[in-house]
């Protein structure tokens, strides 16, 4: 590595994400004497984060907002940020804050490497409306008009939304890779010789796009056929995202033991090693973290054949891939697994080597470091 000083702002919409996701993956360029700003929306996280090595910064930013003086705000209180820490490098992690630094970086220096990358296309993607449809046409069109070309490279979790960017000519004469995910731990997602409490596990944020409905209603088509499987959904709603499920419905179905709900979970690794099956019936995912840990642990998965589920859940080796909002579909994936041991052992064993060989933490953070460090 050069004697060259890397500085990294890494534009993050809530801490509590950078926490989950990225933060190991991160930790890779400040051990490569990269410094690093965190910039995103602080609730309950901050002194973790500085604690890990990072410096901060705060941003009232808005996931939902469509004001525009808020946003225009926003956008001026980020780019005196930047312009202050004078980073080489600036790397945003989802639409809303690719979108922020596609605006300013046509300000910046064009020796300032900008790295977009596109974390899961969300809910302007998955919903078809009226309303919906014209933001999503606005983003398009804002993110043609602002875009560097020549220092902005576009990094995706899944070829399907490449695809999207690039029917959209969005990506003409401009970088772009494909790297799988942020990366998992494989040496602490790993199995355990303990007894299996739960038959079934589901540790995501609850929303209805990642299938809430389709696992009430499979649980319900299971007990008409006198299956009873014990279902921990181990998570908390999103109230930030608009497909997040009201805490109420997810209590009261709790109370009349649909299933067994924890929440405010900071370490999942020992449920997934007392679990048999991990689902996720998601609408559409960018690269689902939560089934990359349940197959690290050697569960087999039931997942939906989406973008994002079907890198990970490949059917009939390490899983079973179902369509999307189809409750009946899911039952039967999760009865055949249960029924059949041997066939779950096989699947555990199939996910944890892909998972090693292809999606490991320190697979996914060289990858990383590459683009940091290429050409700068």
């Amino acid at each position: 590595m050069s004697s060259k000083k890397y500085k990294l702002l890494y534009f993050v919409s809530e801490d509590e994400y950078f926490i989950s996701h990225k933060i190991e993956q991160v930790q890779h360029a400040i051990k490569k004497n990269i410094d690093v700003l965190v910039v995103t929306k602080f609730k309950k996280k901050e002194k973790q984060i500085l604690n890990a090595g990072f410096k901060t910064k705060h941003l009232d930013f808005d996931r939902k907002s469509l004001n525009p003086v808020k946003e225009f705000l926003c956008i001026l209180k980020l780019a005196v940020i930047i312009f202050k820490y004078k980073p080489n490098i600036i790397q945003a992690n989802a639409l809303k804050p690719i979108l922020y630094i596609s605006l300013i970086s046509y300000f910046l220096s064009k020796k300032i490497k900008i790295i977009l990358c596109v974390v899961g296309l969300g809910y302007l993607f998955i919903e078809k409306n009226k309303k919906k449809n014209l933001i999503k046409n606005i983003y398009l069109l804002l993110m043609k008009f602002t875009l560097r070309k020549k220092n902005s490279i576009f990094v995706f979790q899944n070829n399907d939304d490449k695809k999207i960017f690039m029917n959209k000519n969005l990506l003409r004469n401009v970088s772009f890779k494909i790297i799988k995910g942020s990366g998992v731990n494989v040496n602490k997602f790993c199995s355990k010789k303990v007894k299996k409490i739960y038959d079934i596990i589901f540790h995501s944020r609850l929303l209805y796009d990642k299938g809430f409905n389709e696992i009430v209603e499979a649980l319900e088509i299971l007990r008409k056929k006198k299956i009873y499987p014990k279902t921990l959904i181990l998570g908390d709603p999103d109230k930030s995202n608009r497909s997040s499920v009201d805490e109420s419905i997810i209590i009261s179905m709790a109370r009349k033991k649909k299933f067994h709900w924890i929440n405010k979970v900071g370490n999942v690794i020992p449920y997934l090693q007392k679990s048999k099956i991990s689902i996720l019936p998601s609408y559409r995912e960018g690269l689902p973290k939560s089934l990359l840990e349940a197959a690290s642990c050697k569960l087999p998965l039931v997942a939906t054949d989406v973008p994002g589920c079907r890198e990970i859940c490949k059917n009939n080796f390490n899983g079973i891939l179902i369509p999307k909002k189809n409750s009946k579909s899911l039952s039967k994936g999760i009865e055949k697994l249960l029924k059949n041991e041997s066939l779950m052992l096989k699947y555990g064993e199939n996910g944890r080597k892909l998972v090693k060989e292809n999606f490991s933490l320190k697979v996914i953070s060289d990858l990383f470091m590459k683009i940091y460090l290429d050409n700068n």
